[in-house]
């Protein structure tokens, strides 16, 4: 239940997931038992309504969902069974509707990354998730969810707490002083959490490295390197085994990338 030697874990090296997978299962444990106080007899979101509808009245959808559960993950390994039941697994899909991604090196900044995480290890969860039925169903849910975070309810992890994006700790993670905010404001004038997410560099800061050499790839998010390869050709993959890139697609050119002494596969910090 371990991951190849080679293979790169996107989610944890990028900052999305703990690096732990304690702190992960521990994430999960919490979410889930908040979810319990809440009972079973919470009003579900439209969206995460109309997936329920779609696993009880399709019978192959069901399937995957139920299976996909029941089976064990072969991506990494559990130390217990956090999801139990579609009908759970709905209502925790349902309570992240209405959450805001925090800050911390243990937090899970994509929650309902990690409530999918062991389905997305299951031969059912492959079948599943590769469905167009079910995939329309999480976009839809995906939709939702970033109407709250482009609301100012979404603005309560904009805070100075540990788990906040205004503590200490966040402000030098993110480098928010290269980016346009009111320091003396409340919520540095944001709107939402996606207004912040998406927020405006000050002018003069990172500024475009070489832009008229073909030969220089630049990435236009705030980066993690992931792969470091010498002597790459246009062939050459970089990244994790789950999503590589080649050379060729990130360069301008393919005589430009044959010239490059180095790749770099990077990800979203």
């Amino acid at each position: 239940m371990s991951r190849g030697a080679h293979e790169v874990d996107v989610r944890r090296q990028a900052g999305w997931f703990p690096d732990g997978q304690d702190d992960l299962e521990a994430w999960l444990a919490g979410h889930a038992q908040r979810v319990a106080a809440l009972g079973e007899q919470v009003t579900l979101h439209p969206s995460v309504a109309q997936f329920g509808n779609l696993i009880e009245t399709d019978p192959v959808v069901g399937m995957y969902l139920r299976r996909m559960i029941e089976q064990v993950p072969t991506t990494r390994a559990y130390s217990k069974r956090h999801v139990t039941s579609p009908e759970q697994l709905l209502r925790l899909i349902n309570e992240v509707l209405s959450m805001a991604p925090e800050f911390g090196s243990q937090t899970v900044t994509l929650p309902l990354g990690a409530i999918l995480d062991w389905a997305m290890g299951t031969p059912a969860g492959h079948a599943a998730f590769r469905d167009p039925r079910v995939n329309g169903a999480l976009k839809t849910i995906l939709q939702e969810w970033c109407e709250f975070l482009s609301s100012p309810q979404s603005l309560y992890v904009l805070n100075d707490s540990p788990t906040g994006w205004m503590s200490q700790e966040a402000r030098r993670a993110v480098g928010i002083e290269q980016y346009e905010h009111g320091p003396a404001e409340v919520h540095w004038e944001f709107t939402s959490w996606n207004d912040f997410f998406t927020r405006r560099f000050r002018d003069g800061q990172r500024p475009v490295a070489a832009p008229d050499d073909d030969k220089v790839i630049a990435v236009r998010v705030s980066p993690r390197p992931t792969t470091c390869a010498p002597t790459c050709n246009a062939r050459t993959s970089s990244g994790s085994r789950a999503s590589p890139t080649r050379c060729r697609t990130c360069s301008a050119t393919t005589r430009a990338c044959r010239s490059s002494s180095v790749a770099r596969s990077t990800r979203r910090s």
